[in-house]
């Protein structure tokens, strides 16, 4: 009788074990690279909080602009070096769909828009409001529309801080918003009346410095900029407000795959939404997360998103220049 308990003790035992062992999650280490044009003030708290989940994974970012980092991705195709690109909006990533691998993502269901080839996830709705550096400017001369950005005196005034659309994703979004608004004869006017800079990030800084006295900006980083009380003001013009919906992928033959899904999922999650809400100021692609106080409701705005492929875009933006001598 005594054996016979024992055995059966030793029996639940190994079940147990076993039992527990199954519902342990797989134990992942190793690297992954991460191509992204985010800063740190985006990429930093969301990484940290990536490894809290899974310390023994090193995440590798390398930070360009979006065409930079598009351009480095189809060098690479045939011996990828990324395995996730995390940013640009996502008429950028249809435009380059070759260059991404499908992948149903866990939280893909929770998205206000889905790829209906799972090759990019939403992570984030971005405007970019006008933004005026307040020393350079008096309140009667900010500009309240677009339109009104057309006129010879911004350039007497010292000029609009646009970013180049082919170096940067930010740039592509506003210009291709515009055109969609105006027309390209209009886009003509504002780059006359323009000093166009090789990123967002000198486009912004431009304008922080006093530069120049407008240009514009991602409304999450405007945010912050004002109440950090830097001498800037956003202004959401009552004619066109660009916008874009901010996404990621899986880059296609990625060397560490299997790190790059765990990497996708965890950026789609509520966690990273709501850090994206409270900390990063930005507006969360998921259903479920309200947007970031201070910033105005979607359905208050004019919205432009970007109307045509990157290729016309830029091509169209290139010969502007070289017709304006620029």
């Amino acid at each position: 009788m005594k054996k016979i308990f024992l055995s059966f003790v030793l029996i639940c035992t190994v079940s147990l074990t076993g039992l527990f062992a199954a519902g342990q999650s797989e134990k992942l280490s190793g690297s992954l690279t991460v191509y992204s044009p985010h800063g740190a003030e985006i990429t930093g708290p969301i990484v940290s909080l990536y490894n809290k989940k899974y310390p023994d994974i090193k995440v590798e970012l390398i930070k360009a602009g979006t065409g930079e980092l598009l351009s480095r991705l189809r060098a690479e195709k045939n011996n990828p070096a990324a395995d996730v690109m995390w940013g640009g909006s996502t008429i950028l990533f249809e435009s380059a769909a070759d260059l991404f691998a499908p992948y149903k993502a866990a939280n893909d269901k929770d998205m206000i828009k889905q790829d209906p080839n799972n090759k990019w996830h939403p992570f984030s709705i971005l405007c970019q409001p006008v933004l005026v550096n307040t020393r350079r400017l008096k309140p009667a001369e900010y500009p309240e529309t677009i339109k009104e950005l057309a006129d010879p005196v911004w350039k007497e005034r010292g000029g609009i801080a646009l970013a180049d659309p082919n170096k940067s994703g930010t740039g592509f979004t506003i210009v291709s918003g515009i055109s969609n608004a105006y027309g390209w004869g209009f886009v003509k006017e504002l780059v006359k009346n323009s000093k166009v800079t090789p990123g967002s990030d000198a486009m912004f800084k431009a304008v922080l410095d006093g530069e120049v006295p407008v240009g514009f900006i991602n409304e999450d980083l405007g945010i912050k900029w004002e109440l950090a009380g830097q001498p800037v003001k956003m202004i959401y013009a009552s004619d066109v407000v660009t916008v874009q919906i901010d996404a990621y992928g899986l880059v296609k033959g990625a060397p560490h795959s299997k790190l790059g899904k765990t990497f996708i999922d965890f950026l789609g999650s509520k966690p990273v939404a709501e850090i994206a809400r409270n900390t990063i100021k930005r507006r969360s692609a998921r259903k479920d997360v309200s947007p970031p106080q201070g910033l105005p409701a979607l359905g208050d705005l004019k919205l432009y998103p970007e109307s045509e492929p990157r290729t016309v875009v830029t091509a169209k933006f290139n010969k502007i220049l070289k017709e304006l001598g620029k």
